[in-house]
Order: C-alpha cells, then structure tokens, then sequence
C-alpha cells in the first residue's frame, strides 16, 4: 500500500456515520427535560394524558383524519382527495380498474341508487340443458346473465365441460357425443326434487339442517339472517359484477380513530416521550398529526429491540436489515421524529452556540439547503464528513452566518469533504503533514489546496469543468478570508497561506464561432407559437388536497405561461404575484405591478399588451369564482394554492416547473426546427425549454425589433446595460449595421483620424486590447507575433473607435494608479518613463474620440452608441488573441545566477 492509499485509509471512516447522536451517549437527561416540556392539557378533546390515548376527532383540522364519505360508513378515512375509508376505497378502485376513471362521488351516488334494489327476485336460474325439462341445472354457482368484460365465464360455460343439466339427467357413463346424449333424454321426464332454499342451487334439501339448505350451503350460512345477505352478496356478483361488490357498508369499526402510546410507554419510556413531545411539536408549528404513519411508527418501535433508548441514536441499519422499519408509513415517521427531536436537542447539547455542533438541524437555518441524498433521512446538514477541524469550522462558519449561499449547503459541504481528503492526500505524497489545527496552515499548505482543487473530478470520476472548479475555488477563498475578518479561527495562521488557484486552473477560452452558429438561451419563434397552440391540450393534475377541479390548475398554468412569454419577468417573480397586479392609466393602457425580488426594488410596474391583460382578466373571473376554496391568507395572491394545509400562499416556481416538464416531455411530440437554413428539418431540444428561457426570448424579440438598449435595459429592469447584452444574441445585420456605424470614427495613437474599410475592420486586422492592430506580420501569425512587443500605446499600426472608449477610460484610470505606485516605490526611471508615455498615448486617443463624438448631432451619437454597445456585447463572447493575465508575484521562480544552486 502506497502512501497515497493510507492517506485515504485513514480519512475513508470519517466519511459515514450514519446516526446523529452516538449510539454510547446516554440521552436521559434529554428525555427528562422533553417530559417536562410536555403539556397534559394538550388538546384535552382528545388527548388522555392518564390513558396515553390519542382519539382524533373526524374533521379536525389540526388531524389528518374524517369519517368516511360513504353512507353509514363509520371507519376512518385519511384521505383528502376521495373521503373515502380503507375498505371503501378498495371497492373504489377495483371499479374504476375495470370500468375506466369514476370520481368517488359519483361512484357513491351510483352504489346508492343500488342499495335498495331486491337482487335475489332479479336471478333467473340456470336450467337443465334437456328439452322441456324445466329443473334447475347442478351446481352452486351464481347463473350468469350475459357475459361482460367485467364478468369472466364460469365452470359450466367453458370448454370441455358438460353443458348445465339436472340432477337427474347425467350420464352414467361416458359418451362419445354429449349432444346426442342430450338429444335422446327428451323422451325420458325427471319429476324435480326438493331443492335447496338458494333459488338458483340445483342441489336438493337436507332435512337434517332445518334451514332448508343442502350439505354445501348449510356448511356457508348458519342462520336465516345470514342466508338473506347471502342471497343479495351473492346475486350482486352476478348482476353487477363491475365494482358494486358488497354494497352495505362494512360492520362499524371503533379503533381506527384512537392512537394508543400506552403499549410504547410500558415497553421504551424514553421512545414513547420522544414521540408525544414530537407531537405536540409538530401541533404546535402547524403540522396536522398523521395517525396512519404514527401508527406505524408505534407497531414499528414495539419490536425495537431493549437497548434502543431514543430515535437519535437508534441504529438505523440495523433496524432495517431487522426488517422493524419495513413500512414506508413508519419509516417517513421515524424521519419527521427524529428531525423535531434534532431541532431540540442541538441547542440543548450546545448551550445555543450552533458553531459547537457538526450536526445543524434544517429549521435552524436561516439560508435554504438542498435535503437530497442521506441528509434528508436525518433532516440536517452533517458537517462530520469534513475530516479537517479547521475546514468544518470555517464551512460552518459560513453557511450559518451568511444569509445567502451561491450554491446548496449540502453540495457545498459535500465538496469541501472531498477537496480535503484530496488534500490529505496530497500532503502525505508530498511529506507534508496535513494539519489539523489552522495554525500549522502554510504557504506551501495553500500551493497543495489549489493543486487538489486543480485535481478533483466527480462523483462518477469524470473531471470537473473548469469553470466550476474555478467557482468552486472563488466559494473556498471566500470562506477563508470571511474567516480571517469574522473570527478567531486563522488568528496564528500566517498570511501567506491562501488558494491561488488562478495558476493551476486556466481560464476555458470560448471557442470562436462564426455569426451564423450563434445561440442564445432565448426559445425560437416558431416553437413558442406552436407550444400556445398545444396548450389546450396540456394535461394538469391539481395537488394534494387541493379544494378546486383540475381545470382551475390548468387556468392557472395557462396565465403562467402567458405572463412568462408577454411579460418576461423571472419565473419566481411571476408565481409571487399579487391579485391587484394589474392597473390601467387615464388613457386605458395596460400596465403590471410586480416586485425585483433580485434586485431588490419593489413596486416596479411594466406595460403589457391588451391581450396580456384580457388574459390576466380571464384567470381573474376563473380564480374569482372559487374564493371560497381560499383559505385565509391567499386570498391577496394572483395564483393561490387553494388547498387548506399547504404551507406556501401561493403557488411556487416548482409547482409549474414541474407540470411544465411533464407536457414538454411527455404530452408533446418533436418541436419544429428551423423551416431553411442549417439544422432544417432538425427538432427543437425539448430541454432547451424552461420557465427563465421565456425571459430571454422577450429580451430577443424586442432586440430583433430593433428596440435601443437603453429602453431594451429598463424594460428588463437591470442597473446595467451589460447585464441586459447577455440575454440575446446578435444578427449579421446588427452586426454590419454597427460596424458601418464606428468604421468611419476610427483613430491611431496619435489621435487622428484613421478610418477603416469594412473588409479591414473585420477581416485585415486582428483584435488587440482596446482595438485592433493592421500589422501583417501580427496579423499572419493570429495577433500572437507583435514586432512591438504588445505596446499598443505607442503603436503606429493600433487602430481605435469609440466601441472601445470605456475600456480605454478604464486602463487609462488603472495606468495612472500603477505609476504613482511606481513613483511611490522609486523604481526605475526607463519604467516610469513608459507609463507615462503610455498614459499620454492613450489620453490623446480618448481626447480625440470624445472631440469627434461631441461635434457630432445627438441623433447620429445615439446611433454610435447602440452600435458600440452591440460590438462590445460581441468581443464579450470572444476573447481577445492577447491576454494579460494577472501573476501574483510571489508565484514567480527567479532564474538563479551563476554560482548559486537551483
């Protein structure tokens, strides 16, 4: 074994502990103080604090439970959506498996009108298949009168069987044709016996029952009472097979609203108070209590073995190889149980200081965290795998005190494990002991993180990209310098230990395409025209125990999409609309009253289309119409949830996503491709359409209209108009319209006017900082050969136009920063120098453009300006051939001398 493979060793069982709380500590304390918070007067309607008794009250809101919808029906029912009980509900989907979909109502109107019907005077039995002979044909079997789907053939109407015949006609002994057989008993009568009091039995009464049944029948029926249900149960099969089996409602069931604790207490004391302080929690912040899974839980934790003393630390594998959390009801109970009881005890075994824990409970954050993965069996970000003290701290520093993260908490903390164990690793190739405490921390340490972070790939062993790791490294270089100004953490760790990962991840330049193969996130014309069209027949089921018909959901999906194509605002900014959004001027014109949530600007307003607003008038008098499935609160929302339990007001971004997804993916057939052009013919990607797309295709369809970039940049509600260049792409008529526009306002470095031939501007000349160069030889060789050694500033052959004036404000302000750097810190005089020529080369330039510019008439400066903005939104998607990167100077190897050692 290898020293790489030790390190890994060694980290390998830091990474998986599955339990919250160590199996060896001992939780009674804990429970002690849980039993002292438990309240006896806790809803005292149905809680008996002496009996340990929950009895739910059917209807109750703070219950998941009701009587069931079915007449004269007393068991319980825990659904929302049918209102139906467990046996009931079987009988429900037997129906609609073979019949096809049936509301419950309607099913319950039908077994209704059934109810009351007399079944046994419907049957007509079966009789002997002997001509005029009119006895009953053997056998117990209910006759059947027609065949249907719903109603498979029985014993006597299969192949190879007998035809139905009496007791007195059947053959003796075998015969070669049973027709003919059948044919010569018509001369031979059979005087019919006393038959079984069962009107469609062919065979004959025992006398010895005294029930007037034969031996087969006395063994099913025991009294006259039970022979009459028999009777109706049993023509109901035959009459209407098709759902309506065992009509009356079953026998009346007394258990099935009471949750019983008492066996729990007697058996685990300090699981039975988990669990009702857990309930009295969850009662407490909204949560109605769940008796079904609750149950679970109790029959579950019966078999819980004696030294099992708490859901915190339970052992969960071992549980589930025991086959006692086999039940999907009480394992998600178990989850909710032990995620209260997280909440509770993490500040208790922490005296509140959160940063002492590894283990942070999910409603103790302020920021949001993705719950995926094994996080969400705990309900808690787990810190543990972070090997490194020092790391797990700074990691919790930051996700705790910083109200927003750039990315998940859970994704975040699952890098940083990773990127230290890479960077154990690396330590112990390189015989460098990786330090525990942050103050053995290095310069050398840093150089070994960034080449660990440089090194990491994914889960699946494909490399990351570079962007992100990049992004990645920018997220650790926070961590450590909000470390160093927020807490005491890297107080003894010396000031050159940081990740400059800058030099061991590269920037990915944008490959270079022509104009014809650019591409934008925006959605193409003809495939938002032909998804409208398709919109009827979008299929959208409503939620859970949603108070409203599927249509209103639909309604609600069609405005959504509407807003999302015509107004253009962010999809989280459109799903929290208010129901007064819209307004209309003196003059009768539409505009939309929402809030920049991003930004943080409120009461902005943006005006709309008249079918816009007709749309947003229909999903009114819709949403209107139901007001009353609203419950409070949701009412002031423009798209309410309509479902009394929901936690959310209103409908989030998630909701029509998802729906969304399902009619993209799974109702549509191939979007259209371009009609001509390259990619004829070819489908649209369907997952190139998403809610934030319809943004960009509004910015898109206002910048092929020609709409100017300033109006464009409000209409987007941005601060900058840089922002606003990212959301659409550029046409080949945009560009040569802007390169007409800025060829003729071309300057050198002596300031004077240069102008420049299209074919110059774009194909003569190469793209330089701050403009482009028309030497050959730097042009033959890609910009990458300059006889001048890249000094543009005193170049004859340097061309400029006003696209490039701000950055050349910008260089100019950070030359004049370097040289009084430069003067501060005495340095050479020949370097001085050339700043300061360079500074008057481009001080000219910039003079020169603004003087041009200035004589110009405001329209014609308008214009200059829509030009150079599109042109400079171009070179942001291409880079320059010369890139200046910035080198730390302290990553620089200096060449040794002559006589001194490497």
């Amino acid at each position: 074994m290898n020293v790489e493979q030790a390190a890994a060793t060694d980290v390998a069982p830091i990474l998986s502990r599955p339990e919250p709380v160590d199996p060896a500590e001992d939780l009674a304390g804990f429970q002690h103080m849980l039993a002292q918070e438990i309240r006896d007067d806790w809803r005292p309607e149905e809680w008996d604090s002496k009996a340990w008794v929950f009895t739910g009250i059917p209807g109750h809101l703070g219950t998941l439970v009701n009587q069931c919808s079915f007449p004269d029906c007393h068991g319980p029912s825990f659904t929302r959506r049918s209102g139906l009980c467990n046996v009931c509900t079987g009988r429900y989907i037997r129906h609609t498996q073979r019949l096809g979909a049936m509301t419950a109502e309607a099913w319950i109107e039908r077994a209704i009108q059934l109810q009351d019907t007399n079944w046994a005077s419907l049957v007509v039995p079966i009789l002997c298949s002997v001509t005029n002979c009119t006895n009953r044909s053997k056998g117990l079997g209910v006759p059947l009168m027609t065949t249907t789907e719903g109603n498979p053939k029985r014993w006597h109407q299969q192949k190879d069987r007998l035809p139905p015949l009496c007791l007195g006609h059947q053959p003796r002994h075998t015969v070669e044709d049973i027709n003919d057989w059948i044919a010569s008993q018509a001369a031979n009568p059979v005087a019919p016996p006393e038959y079984c009091a069962v009107p469609w039995c062919g065979y004959k009464r025992h006398h010895a029952n005294g029930t007037g049944l034969c031996r087969l029948h006395a063994k099913r029926i025991q009294n006259p009472g039970g022979l009459a249900l028999h009777l109706e149960r049993e023509a109901v099969v035959s009459l209407e097979p098709d759902g309506y089996r065992e009509i009356h409602a079953p026998p009346t069931r007394t258990g099935g609203y009471e949750l019983s604790l008492a066996p729990l207490r007697r058996r685990h004391p300090g699981l039975a108070t988990e669990l009702l302080w857990s309930l009295q929690h969850q009662d407490r912040i909204g949560f109605p209590i769940n008796i079904t899974t609750t149950k679970a839980l109790i029959k579950s934790a019966l078999e819980f073995p004696q030294a099992t003393k708490s859901f915190l630390n339970a052992d969960t594998r071992a549980l589930v190889k025991g086959r006692m959390l086999c039940s999907v009801n009480a394992w998600s109970m178990f989850r909710v149980v032990r995620a209260r009881l997280l909440e509770r005890y993490v500040p208790w075994a922490t005296n509140g200081d959160l940063l002492q824990s590894d283990l942070i409970p999910f409603g103790l954050l302020m920021t949001s965290s993705n719950r995926s993965g094994s996080a969400r069996s705990m309900a808690a970000l787990d810190f543990r795998p972070i090997p490194l003290d020092w790391a797990r701290h700074m990691t919790k520093l930051w996700i705790l005190e910083r109200s927003t993260t750039e990315t998940s908490s859970t994704t975040l903390i699952t890098h940083v494990a990773r990127l230290c164990t890479d960077f154990i690793v690396h330590c112990s190739s390189r015989r460098l002991p990786p330090p525990t405490n942050a103050s053995g921390l290095s310069r050398e340490h840093g150089k070994v993180l960034a080449h660990a972070l440089a090194g990491m790939t994914r889960l699946d062993g494909k490399p990351l990209t570079n962007p992100y790791k990049r992004f990645l490294g920018s997220t650790v270089a926070g961590m450590i310098d909000y470390a160093r100004k927020n807490s005491d953490l890297f107080e003894h760790t010396t000031l050159s230990f940081s990740l400059d990962y800058d030099l061991q991840i590269p920037l990915e330049e944008a490959p270079g395409t022509d104009a014809d193969d650019e591409t934008g996130r925006a959605i193409p014309e003809q495939v938002i025209e032909y998804l409208f069209e398709q919109l009827p027949t979008a299929r959208v089921a409503s939620p859970t125990s949603a108070a409203v018909p599927n249509d209103v959901y639909k309604a609600a999906f069609t405005c959504y999409l509407t807003l999302l194509r015509d107004a253009g605002r962010r999809p989280n900014e459109t799903a929290s609309l208010q129901r007064g959004c819209l307004s209309y001027d003196s003059n009768g014109e539409a505009t939309l009253l929402w809030h920049n949530d991003k930004g943080r600007r409120r009461g902005r307003r943006l005006p709309i289309w008249a079918e816009t607003a007709h749309a947003l008038e229909t999903w009114f008098t819709i949403r209107d119409q139901h007001i009353s499935g609203m419950p409070a609160g949701q009412q002031d929302w423009l798209f309410p949830t309509f479902r009394s339990r929901a936690r959310d007001k209103h409908l989030k971004t998630a909701w029509f996503n998802r729906r969304l997804r399902d009619w993209i993916d799974n109702r549509l057939p191939d979007l259209p491709g371009p009609a001509n052009g390259p990619g004829a013919e070819i489908p649209f990607t369907k997952t190139a359409v998403f809610a934030y797309a319809f943004r960009h295709s509004y910015c898109q369809r206002r910048a092929d209209a020609g709409v100017a970039q300033e109006t464009l940049r409000r209409l987007m509600d941005h601060r900058s108009a840089d922002t606003t260049a990212r959301y659409y792409t550029v046409t080949n008529a945009r560009k040569r319209k802007a390169i007409e526009s800025v060829k003729r306002l071309s300057f050198d470095t002596h300031g004077t006017h240069a102008p420049v031939a299209e074919e110059l501007y774009s194909m003569a000349a190469v793209a330089v900082p701050f403009g482009k160069c028309t030497e050959q030889t730097n042009i033959k060789a890609g910009g990458r050969a300059c006889p001048a050694r890249f000094q543009c500033g005193g170049c004859t052959f340097f061309r400029s136009d006003p696209s490039h004036l701000p950055d050349l404000k910008a260089h100019l302000d950070r030359m004049k920063e370097d040289l009084a750097w430069q003067i501060a810190q005495n340095l050479r005089p020949s370097l001085i120098t050339d700043t300061k020529n360079e500074i008057e080369a481009f001080t000219i330039l910039i003079q020169a453009q603004e003087a041009r510019l200035a004589d110009l008439p405001s329209s014609e400066r308008e214009s200059i300006a829509e030009a150079s903005a599109v042109l400079r939104r171009l070179r942001a998607s291409v880079p320059t051939a010369v890139e200046k990167p910035f080198i730390p100077i302290g990553s620089l190897r200096i060449r040794p001398g002559n006589g001194q050692d490497s």
